[in-house]
């Protein structure tokens, strides 16, 4: 098993703040999938080392301007008084953990226990 290092974790907020008092109700669609979220995982090789952030800066930038695009995403939810789930748009923002592991994805995927993985 590799060592993993944890090197930071960090809150991404857009580049453009939301306007106060901004709500958006889930949609249909939201709703059916109300007990599934989303965890990203991105891999990089690295030839050389490199400081902590100078890998990812491009990455947590590319993401603010995203995220001015998509206030809904860095907002949170509430329930509103008749119990339905709504977003309210704060730029509260996207947490990103940053951290370095030993050896390779292809090792990891070689030596994988699926399983445990889910």
């Amino acid at each position: 098993m590799a060592e993993v290092s944890f090197i930071c974790k960090r809150t991404l907020s857009s580049t453009k703040p939301v306007q106060p008092g901004q709500f958006s109700p889930l949609s249909i669609l939201d709703q059916v999938m109300e007990r599934n979220h989303l965890r990203v995982g991105l891999y990089y090789g690295l030839q050389t080392r490199r400081r902590a952030g100078e890998l990812t800066k491009k990455l947590r930038e590319s993401m603010s301007d995203m995220l001015s695009t998509f206030p809904v995403v860095t907002g949170r939810l509430l329930r509103t008084s008749e119990g339905d789930w709504t977003t309210k748009c704060n730029d509260a923002g996207v947490r990103m953990v940053e951290a370095r592991a030993e050896g390779s994805v292809d090792e990891w995927l070689k030596n994988v226990d699926r399983e445990k993985e889910l």
